[in-house]
């Protein structure tokens, strides 16, 4: 398997799941009011695509959402859907106007053949659009979630991105995103016990320099289990393959977080033993050096396993080290 690692895929997955989706827009749209049940969502089509005829030449426009997800109790009829953003984008706020602009053309389109089939438009000014005055189209709604580290600085509404003469101001219909910095995600109440592990992991990674300090983990943490689809991302949030084949070798259980971060680095510290071995003492015992802090060993604890490990002394193990 290549090391190499696309977070989209992964992070989709995680949001499929309809208690977490509800979960997610009841605390950031909402408001911690339940008000998205999760037996009321229908899963949509996420390809956005639409064909506008000008000239009487046909142009083609397609986009692929990452989730999208119907709401319907049985009177109300919304579209809700999420954008995963591991960076800044600075046309956000016209990148979502494209996904929003092509499902409302896309419903309308949809309206216009049903009229024109069952011969339902009446007058000539429904005969031109293909929509009766009654029709109705669904409401879109679309929640970005930036999964950075740094603050986002890019815009937020479609003006950020302009600058407007003022006289015009009064007259410009703007348009503002929805969004979530994961940074910031700590504010947030979550119910659903996967976001909440989610949410408070990656704030714990960030919060420790990029890393698990696993010895105080193991102290915090011991009896954590996650959903194995939480772990992986997780590890597509970090960065970190590892993370995310050790939740897939798991698939379809409960992991102890501890647990995995133990094994993973016993498996790094096994495959800087075996470097040592085959491709020189210098190699492996830099390739141990790296597992250790990844997994946010303090110095002292990675001397100590230095001279454990590759029989080094005191003075060796911290050249290595510096």
């Amino acid at each position: 398997m290549k090391n190499t690692l696309r977070p989209d895929p992964t992070l989709k997955d995680y949001w499929r799941n309809n208690s977490r989706f509800s979960d997610l827009f009841n605390q950031i749209i909402f408001e911690g009011e339940e008000y998205i049940k999760p037996d009321k969502l229908i899963d949509k089509d996420t390809d956005e695509s639409a064909v506008i005829m000008e000239k009487g030449k046909a142009t083609s426009i397609s986009r692929m959402r990452d989730v999208i997800k119907q709401y319907d109790d049985g009177i109300e009829l919304v579209l809700i859907g999420i954008e995963n953003q591991t960076r800044v984008h600075y046309a956000m706020p016209v990148k979502v106007m494209i996904y929003d602009s092509l499902e409302y053309t896309h419903q309308c389109k949809e309206l216009e053949e049903k009229n024109r089939a069952e011969n339902t438009l009446k007058s000539s000014n429904e005969l031109l659009s293909g929509i009766r005055k009654s029709d109705r189209i669904k409401p879109v709604i679309t929640l970005v979630i930036y999964y950075g580290e740094k603050t986002w600085d890019g815009p937020i509404k479609l003006s950020d991105m302009m600058d407007i003469p003022q006289a015009f101001k009064k007259f410009y219909n703007d348009h503002t995103i929805h969004l979530l910095e994961i940074r910031n995600a700590g504010k947030y109440q979550f119910k659903n016990k996967d976001n909440h592990d989610f949410f408070t992991l990656i704030e714990l990674f960030y919060n420790n320099k990029r890393k698990f300090d696993l010895e105080s983990f193991m102290k915090e943490y011991t009896d954590l289990e996650i959903h194995w689809e939480t772990l992986a991302a997780i590890g597509a949030v970090t960065g970190s393959m590892k993370l995310v084949n050790y939740a897939r070798e798991h698939k379809g259980g409960q992991v102890n977080m501890c647990t995995a971060l133990d094994n993973l680095m016993k498996e790094g510290i096994q495959k800087g033993i075996q470097e040592g071995i085959q491709k020189g003492r210098k190699e492996g015992i830099q390739a141990l050096i790296s597992v250790l802090k990844e997994f946010g060993i303090d110095d002292v604890s990675i001397i100590k396993k230095l001279k454990d490990k590759f029989q080094l002394d005191d003075q060796e193990a911290q050249k290595y080290l510096n």
